[in-house]
């Protein structure tokens, strides 16, 4: 089973009001977090894995490549725990601000996970 933290709409986890314990999502919400998690990881700021995470600056700012955006996104996708598909991908620049969409199958079912990488 997919498990992780709740996240709030400001990106943050919190507690549970019910339990009083940290908050967690499972199943196709929980694979939802972890590629928007995934693909927001941008390329050389991992410390332990410089060489992981979405080349955003290389292929949407510094020269825009939407092709090679794409690839680098569906690359993550796929490669996320619990995704067996990816149905559609999508993605749109407004001035500095790159706007993607993908609708994923899973092993829990159909999620849809939208999200922005800015310069």
């Amino acid at each position: 089973m997919t498990l992780v933290f709740a996240e709030n709409t400001n990106r943050d986890t919190y507690i549970d009001p019910t339990t009083g314990d940290q908050a967690i999502v499972t199943g196709a919400a929980a694979v939802g977090l972890l590629c928007k998690s995934r693909i927001e990881a941008q390329r050389g700021e991992m410390k332990y894995a410089a060489t992981k995470g979405l080349p955003a600056k290389a292929t949407a700012f510094d020269t825009f490549n939407p092709q090679q955006f794409e690839a680098a996104a569906r690359t993550i996708i796929s490669g996320t725990p619990g995704v067996t598909a990816i149905q559609s991908f999508s993605m749109y620049k407004d001035g500095n601000t790159l706007n993607y969409s993908a609708t994923i199958i899973t092993i829990h079912g159909l999620i849809t996970i939208t999200g922005t990488a800015a310069q």
